[in-house]
């Protein structure tokens, strides 16, 4: 299991295979009384708004300490393949009340495109168990990710660019929602405590032939070296998106599409896979 890891304001402690457990210190975090109690009144919104979900344990605040919980999966084992990161935006409250990456999708659970559609599009075989309910197909992916049992050019670790969980639908939804509540000038402090932690997975998993692939736009800008190269998801959907990790420059990293395109997104990783791990 990987140490904490004290980022200024920001704590990240991994305590599983996939569970992250993450602290923010608000007095460090926002500078003045009143921009802190204006997040508090916005935060207490934001546990109303999710209390329907039976999320709120997710989240607390205790001696002016925002606690939450996130995901990660960074496999200890090795083997002779390069390793992958996948990079995406933040979690949905969902997966984390569930334990898994894209733990279901729809109103009947069912198996999430990432593992359905996606990775099999793009030539990585062994983690869709649609067949199996969903607790039971996410312990089995769990199992299959960090055993290094799937079929597949690359070993694969999971990881989010915000680790600050968010509802699927609404005002909060996704990076926008988290910025939303925390507001742009504390948003943009929390963003570079979490490039810091994503660099240190980056640098702490991927090998020398390895590489980073980033499903979200904000992951891309902030991940990628060239100033120049801002996320489009024109070039995207191309496959045109490939630059070097910022301060890594033997790291390659890969813009795929959003996996709510799974059509593309397969299409795009399987063309960066065969590039970067012909066979």
């Amino acid at each position: 299991m990987a140490v904490e890891i004290d980022i200024d304001a920001c704590k990240f402690k991994k305590t599983s295979d996939v569970r992250l457990d993450c602290s923010i210190d608000l007095l460090r975090l926002f500078q003045g009384k009143k921009t802190l109690l204006e997040f508090k009144s916005k935060f207490e919104n934001f546990k109303s708004k999710i209390s329907n979900d039976n999320s709120t344990d997710i989240f607390k605040i205790t001696d002016e300490k925002l606690h939450y919980i996130s995901e990660q999966i960074i496999p200890s084992k090795s083997d002779k393949r390069p390793s992958v990161l996948f990079v995406f935006g933040n979690p949905a409250i969902q997966s984390i009340q569930k334990g898994m990456f894209f733990s279901s999708e729809g109103k009947n659970n069912r198996e999430h495109r990432f593992w359905k559609s996606i990775l099999p599009n793009a030539g990585i075989k062994g983690l869709n168990f649609e067949s199996l309910i969903e607790k039971d197909r996410n312990e089995k992916r769990l199992r299959a990710l960090t055993k290094l049992t799937y079929d597949a050019p690359c070993r694969i670790g999971l990881c989010v660019f915000i680790s600050m969980p968010s509802p699927a639908t609404g005002a909060y939804s996704g990076i926008d929602g988290v910025k939303r509540l925390f507001g742009t000038a504390a948003f943009e402090n929390i963003i570079t405590y979490e490039r810091e932690r994503v660099f240190r997975c980056i640098r702490d998993f991927i090998t020398s032939d390895g590489a980073v692939f980033t499903f979200q736009k904000d992951a891309w800008n902030n991940l990628r070296s060239s100033r120049k190269k801002l996320y489009d998801i024109r070039k995207a959907k191309n496959a045109e998106l490939i630059d070097k990790i910022v301060n890594m420059p033997e790291i390659p990293i890969c813009g795929v599409p959003p996996t709510r395109l799974s059509g593309p997104a397969g299409m795009v990783l399987s063309k960066y896979l065969a590039i970067l791990f012909s066979r």
